[in-house]
């Protein structure tokens, strides 16, 4: 129990935490520097590292359980049933909804894409261009 009010503490104090402390804070604990990102991220990877230091990790039985799982549900693979690639066939149309607003990219071919009348070279700069911080793209389109 006071174990707990120990980690309950050490995450509130990571909620008043500025970036230049949440960067330090991550290096602490990681081992390594922090990539671009935002407050609300760091705050989250920090809490699930605090968290995993406190509880442990999840057992390899476990993590197989749950990949076993995710495996066998398209909602966790965002891909339809049945569909087993993605198409990138000139005209294809990837939708994201960001923050309530619907996104959408139009593949051209050669690994270029439209969006908002632009051209670009990769899903990642336009996700970048969506949400202001780096991305996978196929992971933020859901086509990965």
């Amino acid at each position: 129990m006071i174990e707990n009010q120990l980690l309950i503490r050490q995450i509130e104090k990571i909620n008043k935490m500025n970036m230049v402390e949440l960067k330090n804070k991550f290096a602490e604990l990681y081992g390594f520097e922090a990539g671009q990102t935002n407050t609300v991220n760091l705050r989250k990877r920090i809490m699930y590292r605090l968290q995993e230091l406190h509880f442990g990790r999840l057992s390899d039985a476990d993590r197989t359980f749950l990949e076993n799982v995710a495996s066998h549900d398209s909602l966790a693979n965002l891909k339809r049933p049945g569909d087993q690639s993605v198409s990138k066939l000139k005209g294809t149309r990837y939708t994201r909804v960001w923050k309530r607003k619907k996104y959408e990219v139009i593949v051209l071919g050669n690994g270029k894409f439209e969006f908002e009348g632009k051209i670009f070279n990769s899903l990642s700069a336009i996700a970048r261009q969506i949400t202001g911080t780096r991305w996978n793209g196929k992971l933020f389109f859901g086509v990965k």
